[in-house]
């Protein structure tokens, strides 16, 4: 049952990114920036706590 509420919300999300790069272009490249810097930063929080 969870499996299924995550597909959904993964569905739904990949809808809303695809709506928003073809609505305002200038805001994907921003937030693809702040993907990048939180899996950069999660990813030096990860190494260093182990």
């Amino acid at each position: 049952m969870k499996e299924k509420i995550i597909g959904i919300c993964y569905i739904v999300v990949a809808a809303l990114i695809i709506v928003v790069k073809y609505t305002v272009p200038g805001f994907f490249d921003i937030l693809i920036w702040l993907v990048t810097i939180g899996l950069i930063i999660n990813g030096i929080y990860l190494i260093i706590k182990k």
